[in-house]
């Protein structure tokens, strides 16, 4: 899975592309700043780049825009909203937290950090990615399906109203009317599947 790490400073950037290698992530890329960031979701155009990130690592301490204000323009945008954002600061102060918090973060690691306590967090949030997108996969295929079911419902409804049957006798009327209505929509939908019946007149011509 593809990881974003965002850190101002060149040393902390190597650091942690040194340690997810070494922990069997190769698929890293690093950024500098917040603008490196929206440059490579491709903020402006909603996000196209969602799909090549998994995950942001991001340092809350940046120049002209800090990582707190990053992640929330990062939530703003609809296609962006399920990358897990992890922060990382040297300040532990409440409010600090409660901000990145309200920013749409996942989760914090104080710096500096211990190695085990990084991988666990990011392993953490990776799995938590990965049940969004089953869901959101899930959810594609449900709906696929549901618009399918809401076709077929509908194509019942046009079969139906071309084939009046009596509520009495349950017996098609199978006047000239609907037998031509009904010849239009199956030359309309030659996919449909229907019973296979040789009528009374080609039964006597084959005979």
């Amino acid at each position: 899975m593809n990881i974003l790490l965002v850190d101002d400073s060149p040393d902390a950037r190597l650091l942690l592309h040194k340690i997810l290698r070494e922990a069997g992530y190769r698929d890293t890329f690093s950024a500098s700043t917040a603008y490196d960031v929206f440059k490579k979701l491709d903020v402006e155009h909603g996000g196209a780049g969602a799909s090549e990130i998994d995950l942001i690592v991001m340092d809350v301490r940046m120049p002209e825009i800090d990582g707190i204000e990053a992640c929330r323009r990062i939530k703003e945008v609809e296609a962006l909203r399920d990358i897990p954002v992890i922060m990382m600061t040297a300040r532990s102060q409440p409010e600090v937290l409660r901000a990145a918090f309200e920013a749409g973060a996942m989760d914090y690691i104080k710096k500096p950090f211990e190695e085990v306590e990084l991988l666990a967090r990011i392993k953490a949030a990776l799995k938590l990615k990965k049940e969004i997108d089953v869901r959101k996969n899930w959810e594609q295929e449900l709906n696929k399906t549901i618009q399918d079911l809401d076709a077929a419902l509908q194509e019942m409804g046009v079969l139906q109203q071309l084939i009046p049957v009596c509520p009495v006798c349950k017996k098609s009327s199978g006047d000239q009317t609907v037998m031509s209505a009904l010849e239009s929509y199956i030359q309309a939908h030659p996919n449909a599947k229907f019973h296979d019946a040789v009528c009374l007149s080609c039964s006597t011509l084959k005979g």
